[in-house]
């Protein structure tokens, strides 16, 4: 974020927490219950926002050096990408071309991947390279010469992936006109050089969006997190700003009111507040001061009621002496004791309320600008009318 920008949101938030006042959408808007329930509409769901998207996989540091590598199923495709001898980052459907099984697992350093049930070789660029007894595969290495490729940008210092392979077989895209001009912003924080610190997968019986929308308002921080948060963020104050389908949502921290005493050329958001980027469709990217959290949810099972949560954490430098990996541990377990420890629970309450069919509707209040756009966005995406009936999204 460019100083001229960061040096207005201040103010703005300095005005709200001063009138006691917040961003506010235009009016309240009500959202069909059956989303979050419904099994037609988490296929249509998965089909178009899980296959049709960029969908955010990490910093670019994680695949820093040639034979860096990581595996992914969380969006219901296989994905793996890895760093090639030529400093390239590419994906590919972790998928062997003879008989389907998965090339590698997990994260790491490898010089090639070899499919564990024939070993079939491929090279970090995914060209076959070994087939064992080839004699008995004639022409099969012309036709099918390498892993099936993803497309996949390198950008901001962060990497998306679009989980379908491109019917002109591009292996690159560009995310920007995705991010509708949130990409300078996500570039002036210097996130090429940030280190991964630690990753945790959360399931829980909910909905995925039901974990998105924890992230979407303040609304419930003076309530729900009173002893947690409260003490450190402002309760049901926040800036709200749409890119396309993302969206920016900033939430005061109570320290705030020091800039009055202070010259504006000292002035940094990154400390004075807490940054929530939504990054359409299923990543919270949360700037904390000091590190930056990743949430990306993914639903599970095929079951509208169950959901994947992965938590990443990210810092400027990786911790190398004991006091620094306590500090981060510190803040992964207070993240920890907030999210799973008080949100997600109630999350769990409010999945078990949508099954019981006590109301068709949710309401969100003028309060609630990013909950709005989100869930508007959805719509969008899906094709649905942005008020209307969501009984079309089960026909």
């Amino acid at each position: 974020m460019q100083r001229p920008d960061q040096i207005a949101l201040l103010k703005r938030l300095l005005h709200f927490v001063e009138t006691k006042s917040t961003a506010m959408a235009d009016d309240v808007w009500e959202n069909d219950t059956r989303i979050y329930t419904d099994p037609a509409h988490l296929e249509r769901e998965q089909a178009e926002l899980f296959r049709k998207y960029p969908l955010f996989m990490g910093f670019a540091r994680e695949w820093a050096e040639p034979g860096s590598y990581s595996t992914d199923d969380h969006c219901g495709v296989p994905i793996l990408i890895s760093r090639g001898r030529d400093g390239v980052l590419r994906a590919f459907l972790n998928v062997c071309r003879h008989r389907g099984a998965k090339v590698a697992e997990g994260c790491g350093k490898a010089r090639v991947f070899s499919c564990p049930y024939h070993a079939w070789t491929y090279d970090l660029a995914g060209h076959v390279i070994g087939i064992p007894d080839e004699r008995a595969f004639p022409d099969v290495r012309r036709n099918r010469e390498s892993l099936k490729q993803l497309p996949l940008c390198e950008k901001h210092g962060l990497v998306w992936v679009l989980a379908t392979p491109a019917a002109d077989g591009a292996t690159t895209f560009d995310v920007d006109p995705w991010l509708s001009g949130l990409g300078p912003e996500l570039g002036s924080w210097g996130f090429e050089t940030w280190s991964f610190h630690d990753r945790r997968l959360i399931p829980e019986p909910m909905n995925w969006k039901v974990m998105v929308d924890t992230f979407n308002e303040g609304y419930h921080i003076g309530f729900l997190h009173r002893e947690s948060l409260g003490p450190i963020l402002h309760g049901n104050v926040t800036d709200f700003q749409a890119f396309g389908l993302n969206h920016r949502l900033v939430f005061p921290r109570k320290k705030l009111e020091r800039l009055k005493g202070m010259p504006e050329s000292e002035w940094d958001a990154m400390w004075y507040t807490t940054i929530v980027y939504s990054l359409f469709p299923n990543t919270i990217f949360i700037v904390q001061g000091d590190h930056v959290e990743v949430n990306r949810m993914f639903p599970t099972e095929g079951r509208p009621d169950r959901a994947l949560m992965e938590l990443a954490l990210y810092v400027p430098n990786a911790a190398v002496t004991d006091d620094e990996r306590a500090h981060w541990a510190k803040n992964m377990q207070l993240i920890l004791d907030v999210v799973t420890g008080e949100d997600f629970p109630a999350g769990r309450t409010i999945q078990s309320g949508f099954l019981a069919g006590a109301q068709t509707h949710t309401v969100y209040g003028r309060n609630e600008p990013a909950m709005i756009h989100y869930h508007q966005s959805l719509r969008r995406a899906l094709q649905l009318p942005v008020d209307g009936d969501a009984r079309a999204a089960a026909e």
